[in-house]
């Protein structure tokens, strides 16, 4: 009976398959974010303007908080 050598090689095709393709997604996705087109907004933003006497009665008083370390007490 005679003894073989059975010998493994490294799956080099595969692992360069696996680093193509997450050279492709990472490279995809970092264009895809620079390239994609911004978000504008057409024309004017239009400004609401309402009258002190249509607020309700409400004062200016009634909308201010104390600040404690930037918490709102006593609101």
């Amino acid at each position: 009976m005679q003894a073989r050598l059975e010998i493994r090689r490294f799956p080099r095709a595969f692992v360069a398959f696996v680093l193509a393709l997450a050279a492709a997604l990472l490279l995809g996705g970092s264009l895809g974010y620079v390239l994609k087109p911004t978000t504008t907004v057409s024309g004017p933003s239009p400004t609401v303007v309402i009258p002190s006497d249509q607020l309700g009665g409400a004062s200016d008083n009634a909308y201010k908080c104390d600040l404690i370390n930037r918490h709102p007490k006593g609101c």
